[in-house]
C-alpha cells in the first residue's frame, strides 16, 4: 500500500472518547509524544461518551466523598445527603447483573480505583456536578439513596467531551480527525510498531512505540450485529454512535488478539418508537420512566416486572425484552397520578391519549379485550394499594399472583386522562470484544501478550454479560484508560 504521509509518535490512541482521551492525557502526562487518531469530524468527537449523560457510577462515604469533587459546582439550594455506597456493593451489583460472568478481578480495579479517578480528573481541570435525577426531596434536603447515580460531568456528554478534548489540547496532544484506522503494524519480533490510517487527504503511516484501542464495539455494524446478536439485531435503532463498526476488533484479530466476553449481549434500552434509527440518544429519545406505570405489547400483555429494581438497573436489558414482542414494539401506559412525575421529554414526545382505557387500546391498535384483562388484572394484583408511593427508591408496592409480578411502584391505573407512548429496542453498545490482562495488554489466541498493544473501554470484553449497571461503562473507561496510558508510557521508557 503506498501511503501518502508518514508520521511518528511514541504513542497512538486510536478513538476519541472517554477511555481514549484519559489514556491519552495520562500517557502524555509520564512525557511521552501522543497522537489520537479520531474516526468522527472535530464537531461531534467524542463516540459513545459524547452522547452520554456522563453519569459516573462510584463508591463513595457519603456525601463527605463528594465535597471535594463538587468544590466549585453550582449546587441545588437544598441540602444534599448521599448515602454511602460502599465498593463491595457496587462490586456485588456488577457480579449479579452479570450473573456471576464479569472478570473478578479487572471489575475489582474499576471499582477500587473508581474514586481516584474521578478525582484526579478533577486534578487534570475537570469539572463535576450533580445530578438530582433520582433523588428523593424531603423538606429542605435531597437524598441520593444508596446504589443512585449523583456524579456527572459539567455540561452532560458534550461537556465531559470538550472538557476532555480542551486538557488533551492544552497538553498539545494531536488529534487527527476523519482518520480511519485500517490495519496494525507489526515488526520481525511480533511487536505492534504503528499503524496505517485512512485520512482525510489519504493513506497515512504512524510509526510508533505502541498503540491503545479505545475505538468502541461494533454496535454501528449491522452484518456484525445480526451475526453476532442475532435475528432482528440488524433492524434495530442505534442509540450509539454512528462512528463504532468494528475496525478496531478486527486490525487485533488480524495479529493474532483472542477475543473474550458476551458476543451475543449488548446494552440494549428503551426509546421512542418515532426516534432516529442513527445516535437516537441524541435526540431526547430515551423512555426510561416504565417503573412507574406499566408496559404492555400488541397483544395487551405485560412481560417484564417494571419495578424490579431502580431503572439504572434494568434499562440496559429492557430494551431486548421488547424487541422479543410482536412488531418488536411497546407501550408504556400512565395514569393523571404518574403523568406529573414524568421527564420533559416525556412530556413533550408524541403520545395517545384518552380518557377511557378502552379507547387508548383502540387508538394504539393493540388487542381491547386482551388488554382491558390486563389492566383490570393488573389493579387487582396490588397487594397494599394505599402505601405510600415513592417515586426515587424502591417503595415496595408491589403485585401478587400476576406472571410478571410487579415489585415496587404499584399503583392502581384508574384516572383518566391515560396516555400511552410507543417505544422499542434502543442499542447503545455491544459486549463482546478483545481480551485485555489487569494492565490492559492485549492476549493473543494462545494466551500470549501481544506486545506494544493495549485495549480500553467498549472494544474490550468480560465487563458486562446479560445486563448492565447505569453510569459503569464511563467508570470502566476511565479507571482502564488511566492504566493503558501509565503501563504504555512505562513500556517504552
Amino acid at each position: 500500500m503506498n501511503v501518502k504521509k508518514k508520521m511518528n509518535s511514541d504513542i497512538i490512541v486510536v478513538g476519541g472518547g472517554n477511555a481514549g482521551l484519559v489514556a491519552a492525557i495520562e500517557a502524555k502526562n509520564a512525557g511521552v509524544n501522543v497522537v489520537i487518531i479520531e474516526k468522527s469530524p472535530k464537531k461531534v468527537r467524542g463516540g459513545n461518551s459524547r452522547l452520554s449523560d456522563a453519569l459516573f457510577r462510584i463508591p463513595a462515604d457519603g456525601t463527605r466523598d463528594y465535597e471535594l469533587l463538587l468544590k466549585g459546582a453550582k449546587l441545588p439550594k437544598e441540602e444534599l445527603i448521599i448515602e454511602p455506597y460502599p465498593k463491595d456493593d457496587f462490586y456485588n451489583k456488577v457480579m449479579k447483573l452479570s450473573n456471576g460472568l464479569a472478570d473478578k478481578r479487572q471489575t475489582e480495579i474499576y471499582v477500587n480505583r473508581s474514586l481516584e479517578t474521578v478525582m484526579w480528573m478533577k486534578e487534570q481541570g475537570l469539572q463535576w456536578d450533580i445530578w438530582t435525577g433520582h433523588m428523593v426531596k424531603k423538606g429542605d434536603q435531597l437524598l441520593l439513596p444508596a446504589g443512585q447515580l449523583a456524579l456527572q460531568a459539567l455540561g452532560s456528554g458534550e461537556g465531559l467531551m470538550e472538557m476532555l478534548y480542551g486538557i488533551a489540547e492544552n497538553k498539545d496532544i494531536e488529534v487527527l480527525y476523519e482518520t480511519a484506522a485500517h490495519k496494525l503494524i507489526t515488526n520481525e519480533e511480533g511487536r505492534v510498531c504503528g499503524m496505517v490510517a485512512l485520512g482525510i487527504d489519504g493513506w497515512i503511516q504512524i510509526d510508533s512505540k505502541a498503540v491503545i484501542l479505545s475505538c468502541g464495539g461494533f454496535q454501528a455494524n449491522p452484518a456484525w450485529r445480526r451475526r453476532y446478536l442475532g435475528e432482528n439485531w440488524d433492524l434495530v435503532k442505534l442509540r450509539g454512535t454512528r462512528y463504532d463498526t468494528g475496525e478496531g476488533i478486527n486490525m487485533a484479530i488480524e495479529i493474532g488478539a483472542q477475543l473474550t466476553g458476551h458476543w451475543g449481549g449488548c446494552h440494549a434500552s428503551i426509546v421512542s418508537e418515532d426516534s432516529p434509527m442513527i445516535e437516537a440518544q441524541a435526540t431526547g429519545s430515551e423512555r426510561y420512566y416504565y417503573p412507574f406505570g406499566i408496559m404492555v405489547n400488541r397483544d395487551g400483555d405485560r412481560f417484564v416486572d417494571e419495578g424490579e429494581d431502580y431503572v439504572f438497573f434494568t434499562y440496559a436489558k429492557f430494551g431486548k425484552e421488547i424487541l422479543k414482542q410482536p412488531g418488536a414494539v411497546a407501550f408504556q401506559i400512565f395514569d393523571a397520578k404518574v403523568i406529573p412525575v414524568l421527564n420533559p421529554d416525556y412530556q413533550n414526545a408524541v403520545r395517545v391519549e384518552t380518557d377511557s382505557l378502552e379507547e387508548l387500546a383502540q387508538e394504539l391498535d393493540i388487542n381491547v379485550e386482551r388488554f382491558l384483562e390486563t389492566v383490570k388484572a393488573f389493579n387487582n394484583a396490588i397487594i397494599d394499594d394505599q402505601k405510600p408511593f415513592v417515586p426515587n427508591q424502591p417503595d415496595g408496592k408491589q403485585t401478587k399472583g400476576l406472571r410478571p409480578n410487579k415489585t415496587n411502584w404499584a399503583q392502581k391505573i384508574d384516572t383518566p386522562p391515560y396516555r400511552a407512548y410507543a417505544v422499542v429496542c434502543g442499542l447503545t453498545m455491544t459486549y463482546g470484544g478483545l481480551k485485555a490482562n489487569e494492565r490492559t495488554q492485549v492476549i493473543d489466541t494462545a494466551d500470549r501478550l501481544i506486545k506494544g498493544l493495549y485495549a480500553v473501554g467498549e472494544i474490550t470484553g468480560g465487563f458486562f454479560y446479560h445486563n448492565y449497571p447505569g453510569g459503569t461503562g464511563l467508570v470502566r473507561g476511565v479507571v482502564m484508560g488511566r492504566i493503558a496510558g501509565y503501563e504504555a508510557a512505562a513500556s517504552i521508557k
